[in-house]
């Protein structure tokens, strides 16, 4: 591991691509000593992700990504009923979103941060031990360090979470099971050269929902499901559900049986930040351990635009006498804006749900919304 310093103005922990851009950011600031660490086993497994257009302008540091990273242009959705004869579409003429494989886009965020020479890295252990007036006394591997202020993108043990003053774990009501797995695109659909996204908004009349995403070497086959219903509902036989209205509209093959057995779950807090608070002690919260996922299950956008927020609050909170006192802030900042985007078109959907296959207008909003976040209600 590199040394690091015995002083530091800001730690950032974690390993999602939020953490990066964080850590890059203050790494431009002028007298800001910044280092990034990764927290060993807060790694997530690779999945496609749909990333908004307006990711790669953030910040002028990231629009270089945007010819850097191997994507899949989205051009619409495709909305399927579990009835093969209920289904509407909407396609544009030019690409809406993007997918792309989670460790390729955090591949490039990490090439970044080095190209900006920031300061990572890869301890075999992290702790931290206690909060004083001067900053937060923590060990990386054996060495200790002393930052002022922390920022946060993933999980840590109980007992340090508590130092923090962190709630132990998310509220059932936050937090959905993403179950998906990745097949050979050849094999098992063929997206086309302007491939939409095939999506259910209410799987079984659940709510819950499916989509098949195309990616550049690959395809996806992914179910989200509030964490309360897996008890009735489990995981795989969700993804095996939508297997079959895939396959009952033509849009995946017939021929074989899917290795649903080889499927992953992750548990996300969507929308989380909503209902959680981002300011602990000493240290502000982003990405996945904000809750900064949206409500349609979105990644990479709103959470590495939490980071945008939290690097903005530290960067004044540091030039002020009370630190503590001054990250409040941050919460107002992205509520603003940020907070509308992650509460997505789930308030009124089951009111929606009927028109979004008689109505144009219907799908072509809700398609927008999900792929970029715009409101449903204009």
């Amino acid at each position: 591991m590199a040394k690091s310093p015995p002083q530091l103005d800001v730690m950032v922990l974690g390993e999602h691509p939020c953490t990066y851009l964080a850590a890059i950011l203050l790494a431009n600031t002028a007298k800001v000593r910044v280092a990034h660490c990764c927290v060993p086993g807060s790694g997530e497994s690779d999945r496609l992700v749909l990333i908004n257009p307006a990711f790669f302008e953030l910040h002028p540091l990231l629009a270089p990504l945007r010819r850097k990273l191997e994507m899949t242009g989205i051009y619409g959705v495709h909305f399927l009923g579990d009835d093969p004869a209920v289904h509407s579409e909407f396609r544009n003429k030019s690409a809406l979103s993007h997918v792309a494989a989670y460790k390729s886009v955090r591949a490039g965020l990490i090439k970044l941060a080095q190209d900006q020479e920031v300061q990572l890295l890869t301890p075999k252990a992290v702790q931290i031990h206690r909060l004083d007036e001067q900053g937060v006394e923590m060990t990386l591997g054996k060495e200790m360090i002393h930052p002022r202020s922390l920022i946060l993108g993933t999980d840590l043990p109980v007992p340090q979470r508590k130092l923090l003053g962190l709630p132990e774990s998310w509220g059932a009501d936050v937090v959905h099971r993403y179950t998906f797995l990745k097949l050979p695109a050849g094999k098992w659909a063929d997206p086309g050269s302007r491939p939409v996204v095939p999506m259910s908004l209410n799987l079984r009349d659940s709510l819950c929902w499916g989509w098949l995403l195309p990616g550049p070497k690959s395809i996806q086959l992914a179910v989200e499901q509030p964490i309360e219903t897996v008890g009735k509902v489990a995981p795989l036989e969700l993804l095996n559900y939508w297997a079959g209205v895939l396959r009952s509209h033509n849009i995946l093959s017939t021929k074989g049986d899917l290795p649903i057995e080889l499927a992953e779950s992750l548990d996300l807090p969507l929308a989380g930040a909503l209902e959680h608070e981002g300011v602990a002690n000493r240290t502000l919260l982003i990405g996945p351990e904000g809750g900064f996922y949206s409500a349609c299950a979105e990644d990479i956008y709103p959470n590495c635009w939490s980071a945008l927020f939290a690097v903005d609050a530290i960067k004044k909170a540091l030039r002020e006498p009370h630190l503590q006192d001054a990250l409040q802030p941050y919460r107002q900042k992205w509520r603003t804006t940020l907070g509308e985007y992650l509460r997505g078109p789930q308030q009124n959907l089951r009111f929606l749900l009927p028109l979004v296959y008689r109505n144009q207008r219907m799908t072509t909003r809700l398609t927008e919304s999900i792929l970029q976040g715009k409101s449903v209600v204009r």
